[in-house]
């Protein structure tokens, strides 16, 4: 009997040793939680006043530049999310989607800035994917206002890039029925309608040229509609 009390005491002191760590684990977790939801609140009171001061009104205003770009209404993009479309037109013959959102990390120590591109069709490369961390406990406005600002000038550079692009531009291209030179329609220089069709020049002198005596120049040539 000795030896089982001994026994038996033995346990008990492991078995409430367990349920002591299990107490302080408990307490180290609600803790925790406690300071992720103070942080989570902190995260969404940034996001918000990024996404109203920041984000919005620079999207805003790319949108507006171009005539083929909407913004999606936030009920539909979410709440830190701004995402642009870029419809499908002839000056930039490709379906384009711009976001800019804001995320944390898993323990919501870090705001992060996302930024995402997508292309269809795709005839080059380009940085689909990029995003900054900045600490919750040292948040700088300015650093914010330069990322931004860098992510929309580089989506500019980008989908420039689309009239660059001959894949892109085969059915915007001419050919000057004088000189032979191809280029885009949209950088002509002057041109000229004769027999019902619309002839591209790049230069005034091309141009003179054919009115002066279009059939010398069209004769044996397929014509531009």
């Amino acid at each position: 009997m000795i030896d089982l009390q001994y026994l038996e005491q033995k346990i008990q002191q492991r078995l409430e040793s367990a349920e002591e760590k299990d107490r302080l684990l408990q307490g180290k977790l609600q803790a925790r939680m406690a300071e992720m939801e103070k942080r989570y609140t902190t995260f969404e009171q940034l996001a918000d006043e990024i996404m109203t001061d920041v984000i919005d009104p620079r999207m805003e205003k790319l949108v507006s530049l171009f005539g083929n770009a909407k913004l999606l209404e936030r009920d539909d993009a979410g709440r830190h999310y701004s995402v642009a479309r870029f419809d499908h037109s002839p000056r930039f013959p490709a379906s384009v989607k711009l976001t800019l959102s804001i995320a944390h990390d898993t323990e919501i120590e870090n705001l992060l800035l996302v930024y995402g591109l997508g292309i269809l069709p795709i005839f080059f490369k380009f940085e689909a994917h990029d995003q900054a961390c900045l600490p919750l406990d040292e948040f700088s406005q300015e650093q914010v206002l330069q990322w931004v600002d860098e992510k929309i000038l580089l989506f500019v550079d980008t989908y420039l890039r689309l009239e660059q692009t001959e894949q892109y531009q085969q059915n915007n291209l001419v050919t000057d029925p004088v000189c032979g030179m191809r280029f885009r329609k949209s950088i002509a220089s002057t041109e000229a309608a004769y027999a019902e069709h619309t002839y591209y020049f790049c230069s005034s002198g091309c141009h003179e040229a054919f009115t002066a005596d279009p059939e010398r120049y069209i004769s044996g040539q397929q014509r531009v509609s």
